[in-house]
């Protein structure tokens, strides 16, 4: 049975889902009962997609041994010209002081528009100056996020600006049931919106890494860039199609910000690029490219959000934990490093035991 499963899963999937299932019933023993209230599994599968859709964005963005380490800054810049775009729509004189509640359905739409057609330019920006004129995706990403901070920062002046209309914030706050409630529906579980948006977005993702040809680019681009070029890969189009994709993972992580939170901010969630990270290394994403499950990635991001739910209801230091998501990575990191040695050391071994 285990064989089967292991065979089904993958190796390194199935010791993760055992993994994520040690790591919950660990927590549950440190937290008791709250742990499985039925108020913190909600606002675990509330929180959990913001995770959840930067580890994925941050995914397509490392299968080529690329990063986007802008991707939480794209998230603020979204939500920033969504605010900007319903002053302007609803004519309010300040972006600071507006009065964004009174927008209608159409205007909430037409400034999400706005934010995704932003957060598609920056992809744009990335893949070019990644494709064409070769510089390290790390340069890049670094700029482009020290840029939109400065740009975040100017605009907003430091102000965290609130009051956004209601049509926006339930796609953050609403569940399954509610909505369909309003429609005379009944329905027994109340899935938060946001996990419903997260499923539907791996859904999509899943069947772009491996049912499309951008996908299979994208893994043999990460293999062996070369080999890809002299098969035909379109290097160009392949690495701006994968940084356009990274960013609108963006703009769906900050339209549930918005909800969630009823505000923006220039550096909200900004050591939630290394949490992204440390979810594409512990669902096992090779950061040289070639090599990544997103089964993995999504059972690592349950893992992590489990620990930091565990966390917060013992009220730990959230800085404790920002500095225990660092650890993991260096932890991680010199874990890989020691067994890539072992594994070269008996490589070597195994020729000269066979010859005696």
């Amino acid at each position: 049975m285990f064989n089967k499963l292991k065979e089904f899963f993958g190796g390194a999937t199935l010791s993760l889902f055992v993994t994520m299932v040690l790591v919950f019933l660990f927590m549950y023993l440190l937290n008791g009962g709250k742990y499985v209230d039925l108020y913190n599994i909600r606002s675990m599968a509330s929180q959990l997609p913001i995770i959840g859709f930067l580890a994925v964005g941050m995914m397509f963005a490392m299968l080529t041994g690329g990063i986007n380490l802008a991707i939480v800054s794209n998230a603020n810049l979204n939500g920033l010209v969504i605010c900007v775009a319903l002053s302007w729509l609803t004519g309010s004189e300040s972006l600071v002081r507006n009065d964004m509640k009174s927008a209608s359905v159409f205007q909430v739409v037409l400034a999400i528009a706005a934010g995704i057609v932003i957060s598609v330019l920056i992809g744009v920006f990335h893949g070019v100056m990644v494709a064409w004129l070769r510089i390290p995706a790390l340069l890049v990403t670094l700029g482009t996020m020290t840029f939109i901070i400065g740009v975040n920062e100017a605009v907003t002046r430091g102000y965290t600006i609130s009051g956004f209309p209601a049509h926006l914030t339930r796609i953050g706050t609403d569940n399954l049931k509610g909505v369909l409630a309003s429609w005379g529906v009944d329905f027994p579980w109340a899935i938060p919106i946001p996990m419903i948006l997260f499923i539907l977005s791996c859904i999509v993702a899943w069947l772009l890494l491996n049912r499309t040809r951008f996908g299979f680019s994208l893994y043999m681009m990460g293999a062996n860039e070369t080999a890809a070029k002299f098969s035909g890969v379109n290097i160009m189009k392949i690495t701006v199609i994968q940084y356009v994709v990274s960013a609108l993972f963006a703009s769906l992580t900050s339209l549930v910000m918005i909800g969630q939170l009823n505000s923006i901010k220039a550096n909200y969630y900004e050591s939630y690029v290394l949490v992204a990270v440390l979810a594409c290394f512990l669902g096992g994403v090779d950061p040289n490219g070639g090599f990544g499950r997103l089964a993995s990635v999504i059972i690592a991001t349950f893992i992590l959000q489990f620990i930091s739910s565990g966390f917060n209801l013992m009220r730990m230091d959230p800085y404790m934990v920002t500095a225990m998501w660092g650890g993991i990575v260096l932890i991680l990191i010199f874990g890989r490093a020691i067994l890539s040695y072992t594994r070269r050391k008996l490589r070597r071994r195994t020729p000269e035991s066979g010859a005696a």
